[in-house]
């Protein structure tokens, strides 16, 4: 080969790499990420990022109605391609609306929203979805976990509280903070009253005020977030060596336990040897009330200051009665505690018992 063909040759392989490295980023494709936002009660933010290789984009929008049907979209913004938000004005307030965007190059579309956005020109508000099982309640206080997503950021909040026995609700704080969440704790209940809060979020808008509608109302007591409970053997009641008898006393401001008969206990022995055995309640009696039989399935009631006594037997082939030389004995029962699915964790031997949430089952 002679030199002027090598020197061609070399040249065409330079010139190629000096294209290659000069040309712009690969042209946009596949789906196109967007966020709707309402900005207020008569327009809509929509933004994305940036995306190269595009020269202009198509803002589509549809009307949603109350039953979540989404109505035909239609362009209403065609917008040069190295903007990266559009603001939708002049809509109506209250109104549901879903947006898609479409990215072109020379009239080809190359990206498109995948997933429709939605928002809310107006103002929303709820409680949190674990507000009764997980937000922090004492003899003390009550907390309040709220929320105004998906609609207008408001100005502030309305807390409003009903006590069970007295007719109406009335209006015990205004907290103006224009988040989008809030924690409100009420300092001003009383130990042991069970009480009804609903809420609402307001928007000041120059003299004109709007308000969301009122959330449904959350029933939560200033009880003991955890029952506390004193748990002991009662030997002066007759039992067979499978049998064993219990006596349960509710701590002062506990919330109402319920008990099922669904058991297992666990006896560790000083001699390393472990007892484990399911229960099963045979009888039971209430304060100062008679001995009844137990019914298969049966739930039963423990309110602040009882005491409940349950003569129970193991369903397997073993001692459980005046047993000597224990390490450790732990009976784990299923329970509602103020209606959240709980575990009671008892322990005889030390006196006391204390219910924890079962978070599997609330989750």
């Amino acid at each position: 080969m002679n030199k002027k063909i090598i020197s061609l040759i070399l040249m065409f392989i330079m010139i190629g790499e000096l294209m290659f490295t000069s040309m712009p980023a690969a042209k946009a494709s596949g789906y196109l990420e967007i966020k709707a936002t309402a900005t207020s009660m008569t327009s809509v933010k929509i933004t994305w990022k940036a995306q190269k290789g595009v020269t202009q984009y198509k803002i589509y929008r549809a009307t949603e109605n109350k039953n979540g049907n989404v109505g035909k979209y239609k362009v209403v913004a065609t917008i040069s391609g190295n903007k990266k938000s559009y603001t939708d004005k002049k809509l109506k307030a209250e109104k549901t609306y879903s947006y898609m965007v479409r990215g072109y190059k020379n009239k080809k579309c190359v990206i498109k929203t995948g997933v429709p956005e939605s928002a809310y020109t107006g103002l929303t508000c709820s409680f949190d979805e674990y507000q009764f099982a997980e937000a922090p309640r004492s003899t003390k206080s009550i907390t309040l976990k709220l929320y105004s997503s998906g609609g207008v950021l408001p100005t502030g909040y309305e807390i409003y509280r009903k006590e069970m026995g007295i007719v109406g609700y009335k209006k015990i704080a205004t907290v103006k903070k224009s988040v989008d969440s809030l924690n409100y704790k009420d300092k001003t209940v009383t130990a042991g009253k069970t009480y009804r809060y609903k809420v609402r979020t307001y928007l000041k808008v120059g003299k004109k005020k709007y308000y969301s509608a009122f959330t449904d109302y959350e029933q939560i007591s200033a009880t003991n977030r955890s029952g506390k409970y004193t748990f002991k053997f009662d030997n002066s009641v007759k039992c067979a060596d499978n049998e064993t008898v219990y006596k349960i006393t509710s701590k002062a401001y506990n919330d109402t336990l319920k008990l099922y008969d669904n058991a297992v206990l666990t006896i560790e022995l000083d001699d390393g040897s472990t007892i484990e055995t399911g229960v099963d309640i045979i009888s039971y009696r209430k304060g100062d009330g008679p001995w009844k039989k137990y019914k298969s399935n049966q739930s039963l009631t423990l309110k602040a200051n009882e005491t409940l006594w349950l003569k129970v037997r193991a369903t397997q082939d073993v001692k459980i009665k005046n047993l000597k030389n224990v390490e450790s004995y732990e009976l784990n029962t299923d329970v509602t505690y103020g209606k959240i699915s709980s575990f009671l964790w008892a322990y005889p031997y030390a006196g006391t018992a204390k219910t924890v949430m079962n978070s599997e089952a609330i989750h």
